[in-house]
């Protein structure tokens, strides 16, 4: 087995510790992964698929990041500050939305 391999599939383990659906979900998905690429011998698919698990940890990584943001912003961010986050933004989507329809209208000089 190539190091880069094994040690891609220690990454695996070590990411999903701290995964949301857990380690052992992790480990079925990964094992599964590697299971199915382990008939691959050429050096260039070898490194490729190696490319495409790290890719994959680094995606966990980001999950793990934005539910320990999630999970701190509920706690410690009031409900009414929230709410009311979430009118501003709503504001300034809706606000974009329709200065895009207006420009849009705008532009459009053909004599439908």
């Amino acid at each position: 087995m190539d190091p880069k391999v094994r040690d891609l599939y220690k990454r695996f383990l070590l990411v999903g510790r701290d995964y949301p659906l857990g380690l052992s979900h992790v480990r079925e998905k990964a094992k599964a992964a590697f299971f199915q690429n382990r008939d691959l011998t050429d050096p260039v698919d070898i490194k490729k698929a190696v490319k495409r698990g790290r890719w994959m940890v680094r995606e966990m990584v980001g999950v793990i990041q934005l539910k320990k943001y999630r999970t701190l912003n509920s706690r410690y961010t009031p409900e009414d500050l929230r709410e009311k986050l979430r009118d501003i933004e709503n504001r300034r989507v809706l606000a974009e939305f329709e200065q895009q329809n207006e420009s849009d209208d705008s532009g459009d000089t053909r004599g439908v």
